[in-house]
């Protein structure tokens, strides 16, 4: 009995840290999301447009301090991975997935 009620209080302390987490991390993208000045999808366009391909994931990088979509095209059978400003829309960075 003793066992059980420990595994439940490790369960709900564990559960708890992470939902806070996740809390922390959702206020960090919706921070991000504010400075961007083009969308999701414009950023999803000039991808598409740069490798001549087409989008099959893209996301918003929570890894850098400023706003930046990174969005996977493939294109020509190769999968490439680009990185565009979410302010500017330039396309600071593309390369081949080797995966």
């Amino acid at each position: 009995m003793k066992i059980r009620k420990k595994h439940a209080i490790v369960s709900t302390a564990f559960a708890g840290l992470l939902f806070s987490g996740i809390a922390l991390a959702d206020k960090e993208d919706i921070h991000l999301l504010e400075q961007t000045k083009i969308s999701l999808t414009e950023a999803i366009a000039i991808a598409e447009n740069q490798q001549k391909g087409r989008a099959y994931e893209a996301s918003l990088d929570d890894d850098s301090f400023s706003p930046r979509y990174e969005i996977s095209v493939i294109a020509e059978d190769k999968i490439y991975e680009l990185e565009v400003d979410g302010v500017s829309g330039e396309v600071l960075g593309v390369r081949e997935d080797m995966d």
